[in-house]
C-alpha cells in the first residue's frame, strides 16, 4: 500500500500526524505564522484539465490534503470522452488529487496559477497519470515511480524466500544478497532525489524512506528545511521536523545507553570478567533437564544472552537475535541463552512464543538468586557476551545494531 502515492499522502496525514501533540508551541507557533503568511499572500485560482480514459460520465473530485482527512473542493462529471476541469485556489504549495474517490486518485502537488494537464486511466488512476505545468507534481510522480519498483521487487524477493525450504539456505543467501542489493541501490537513489531536489517540497515524499533517522537526519534536517521555506505549518511540516526530534532523542538515548555499557564493563572487569579474557564456564539444566556446558561450545562464535521470560526489553530483543542466528548459524555462530526465570512453564512457553531455535537453553530457576547470573555479575538484564571461538570474551553489552555490525565484521 505505501508505495502507491494516491495512498501515501493520506498515510502520512494520518499515521505521522496523528501522533503529534495537539497542544505542542512549537506546532502552534508554526500554524500561526502559517496563517499569517497565507493572510499577506492573496489566493490565485488554479485550473486542472484533461482526459480520464473509461472515465466518461463519471464523477470526479479535487481533493485537498493538509487537515484530518481529504477535503473536497471542486467536482465535476467528465463528459462523454472523459474530459473534465476542476478548479481551486491557492496562496502556495498544497498537495492536491483528482479522482473518484480518495482510494482511486492521480496525486498532485500545486501551488495558486498554475494551470495544469492531467490526463489519467480511471482504472489505474495512480499509476497512470501524465502531467504537463506542474514540475513539482512530475518530481512527486518521479520518486513515487521509482519507489513502486522497488516496493514490487522487494515483495517478489519476499515471495521467493517464502517459498523455499528450511535447507535451501544458499538459494536463499543468493535472493538476500540481491535484496540488498536493491535496497542499497534505491537508498541511492533516495539520498540523491533529495539532494537534487531542494528547491521543491515534493522532496518530502523521500521523508517516507528514511527509517534510520539516526545516521540520516542530515537529510531530515534537508527535507525539513524545504518544507520550512514552502509549506511552514502545515501538518507535512510538522511531520519531518517531529522525526528529527525523534532523531536527536533517540541521538540522546544512544549516548546514555553507550556509557551505561561503558560502565558496566567496568563493573565487570572488577569482578574478572573482561574483553580479551577467557568467558567463565556455565554448567545448567536445559528444559529436558539435561546439563549443557558453554565450554562445549568452543570453536563456534557464541553469544551467551542472559535474560528471563518476564523481562519486556529482554523479548522486544528476541526477533533481533532469532534474525541474527538464522542469518549467521551457518556460518560458525550460535547462541546460549541462560534465563533468570523462576517458572520452568513460562521460560518454556517464551522460548516457543518467540522462536528461539537454538538449543542452548539453560536456567536454575533460581531468578535473580542463579548461580549463572552470579558467576557473570549480573545486575540487570538483558546482558549479552559475545565469545570467541577461542572461548575468549570479544565484547559486552551487545545489542541491536552494535551486535549485528560485530557479527558482519567477524562472519561476513
Amino acid at each position: 500500500m505505501k508505495f502507491n502515492l494516491h495512498l501515501l499522502l493520506p498515510l502520512i496525514v494520518f499515521g505521522l500526524i496523528s501522533c503529534s501533540d495537539s497542544n505542542n508551541e512549537a506546532t502552534h507557533s508554526a500554524q500561526n505564522l502559517q496563517d499569517e503568511t497565507t493572510q499577506r499572500v492573496s489566493a490565485k485560482p488554479f485550473t486542472i484539465e484533461g482526459v480520464i480514459t473509461n472515465g466518461a460520465e463519471k464523477k470526479f473530485y479535487l481533493f485537498e490534503y493538509g487537515g484530518n482527512a481529504p477535503t473536497k473542493i471542486d467536482s465535476i462529471i467528465a463528459d462523454e470522452m472523459g474530459k473534465y476541469n476542476l478548479q481551486g485556489q491557492g496562496s502556495g504549495f498544497k498537495f492536491y488529487s483528482v479522482g473518484n474517490t480518495v482510494n482511486n486518485v492521480a496525486a498532485l502537488l500545486l501551488k495558486g496559477g498554475e494551470k495544469i494537464s492531467l490526463d489519467s486511466d480511471f482504472n489505474q488512476m495512480s499509476i497512470s497519470t501524465k502531467v504537463n505545468g506542474s514540475e513539482d507534481t512530475k518530481i512527486m510522480h518521479e520518486f513515487s515511480n521509482k519507489q513502486k519498483i522497488f516496493f514490487d521487487t522487494m515483495k517478489s524477493y519476499k515471495e521467493e524466500i517464502e517459498a523455499l525450504g528450511y535447507e535451501e539456505s544458499a538459494k536463499r543467501e543468493i535472493i538476500i544478497q540481491k535484496a540488498e542489493k536493491v535496497k542499497e541501490d534505491f537508498n541511492f537513489f533516495t539520498y540523491n532525489f533529495i539532494n537534487k531536489n531542494l528547491h521543491s517540497p515534493a522532496v518530502y515524499m523521500a521523508a517516507s524512506e528514511l527509517y534510520d533517522i539516526v545516521n540520516e537526519i542530515e537529510y531530515l534536517k534537508k527535507i525539513e528545511k524545504t518544507m520550512f521555506e514552502h509549506m511552514i505549518g502545515s501538518p507535512f511540516h510538522n511531520a519531518v521536523s517531529q522525526k528529527i526530534a525523534q532523531a536527536n532523542q533517540a541521538i540522546s538515548n544512544a549516548a546514555r545507553q553507550k556509557q551505561m555499557v561503558a560502565d558496566q564493563k567496568s563493573a565487570f572487569a572488577k569482578a574478572g570478567i573482561s574483553i580479551g579474557k577467557k568467558a567463565p564456564d556455565l554448567n545448567f539444566p536445559n528444559p529436558s533437564g539435561k546439563n549443557i556446558a558453554l565450554s562445549s561450545l568452543k570453536g563456534k562464535i557464541v553469544l551467551l544472552d542472559f535474560w528471563a521470560s518476564w523481562c519486556r526489553p529482554c523479548r522486544a530483543e528476541n526477533p533481533n537475535v532469532v534474525r541474527l542466528y538464522k542469518q549467521y548459524k551457518d556460518k560458525g555462530f550460535t547462541i546460549y541463552s541462560y534465563s533468570l526465570d523462576k517458572d520452568a512453564e513460562k521460560w518454556k512457553n517464551a522460548i516457543q512464543q518467540d522462536g528461539l531455535i537454538w538449543p542452548y537453553h539453560t536456567s536454575d530457576l533460581k531468578g535473580w538468586q542463579a548461580a549463572g547470573s552470579a558467576i557473570y555479575n549480573i545486575q540487570s538484564i538483558p546482558q549479552t557476551f559475545l565469545i570467541g571461538r577461542d572461548g575468549n570474551i570479544i565484547d559486552i553489552g551487545l545489542r541491536g545494531r552494535d551486535l549485528e555490525e560485530k557479527l558482519k565484521e567477524l562472519l561476513g
